[in-house]
């Protein structure tokens, strides 16, 4: 939080003599508290709308700085009430303001979200839909893109883990890196041919971005290692990420193997649907009497 709420909310000796003073002094004290809180609401927002209209650390520490500020409205009443002047227990409250003060903390963080998410997007579609990666020019640019997304997930890593709290820089991550990977596999489902060399480009940046994101899952989860243990706790914080990472195999897999992965149930519990892994097969292995037959189980099992 910001040294000025830090300041503002050391105030047990403040509120301490408010609640042993009389009970027009104590009245008093705790509106003039009460106007201090509606005028930080008012005017902060104003102040720094440059700042929260951008990605930086100011706006993480004001969203820290109203979230402190919520829950520390909370626990006004729990903790001076009972020294309070009981004539005025019920007159003066704070609690009221508390949502208030959630609520922008949470309108703070969604904004940033949107933001680093819309930056993201722009990298991703850079990529022009991972298309013809066979192809140099077509690789680089894929590459590129890929590099500009480790970047910016990196530079809100390292922002982000020193300032927010724990929980909410857990859940933040987690919610844009699953933006990240439905958006580069859902691209990558939708090349309608894909040639030998391609399907290996492809594979190579999907470990790419995992490999170069191994600070940033590791800040997530309390293990030291990306081993297989860990992977399995990141698939369940990130729901795509297990979708993506299975798309990594699959551009190595033969036909009858994706057949088997797809009948096992393997394929639909990493998030795939019957169409993606029809038109994936498609896009990958030429016309033949066995891709007609794999074409045909995969249509049958149920998904």
């Amino acid at each position: 939080i910001s040294t000025s709420i830090n300041e503002t909310c050391s105030w047990s000796p403040e509120v301490q003599d408010a609640c042993l003073s009389s009970a027009r002094v104590a009245k008093e004290l705790c509106y003039a508290a009460r106007d201090a809180l509606l005028l930080y609401k008012a005017i902060v927002p104003v102040q720094l709308e440059k700042q929260l209209d951008s990605i930086n650390q100011v706006a993480a520490i004001i969203h820290n700085d109203f979230y402190h500020l919520s829950q520390e409205i909370l626990g006004l009443a729990f903790e001076y009430r009972a020294d309070f002047p009981g004539d005025l227990q019920k007159l003066v409250v704070f609690v009221d303001l508390a949502p208030t003060f959630s609520q922008m903390a949470d309108g703070v963080l969604t904004r940033q979200i949107q933001l680093v998410t819309a930056n993201l997007i722009e990298a991703i579609d850079g990529a022009d839909g991972f298309q013809n990666t066979h192809q140099p020019q077509h690789y680089e640019s894929a590459k590129f893109s890929i590099e500009q997304v480790v970047f910016i997930l990196e530079k809100i890593h390292i922002m982000w883990e020193s300032i927010l709290p724990r929980s909410i820089y857990k859940r933040s991550m987690c919610y844009i890196l699953g933006s990240v990977f439905s958006r580069i596999t859902k691209d990558m489902l939708l090349i309608d041919d894909m040639a030998a060399e391609e399907t290996l480009q492809l594979q190579g940046l999907i470990h790419l971005a995992l490999e170069n994101l191994s600070s940033l899952f590791l800040s997530l989860v309390e293990n030291e290692f990306l081993d297989h243990q860990t992977w399995i706790e990141l698939d369940e914080i990130i729901r795509p990420l297990k979708k993506f990472r299975k798309l990594a195999e699959l551009l190595d897999m033969s036909l009858k193997s994706i057949t088997a992965a797809w009948e096992s149930g393997e394929l639909t519990n990493c998030g795939f649907t019957s169409s993606e892994v029809q038109n994936f097969v498609k896009a990958i292995f030429a016309d033949s009497p066995l891709r007609k037959e794999c074409l045909l189980w995969i249509s049958r099992t149920p998904s």
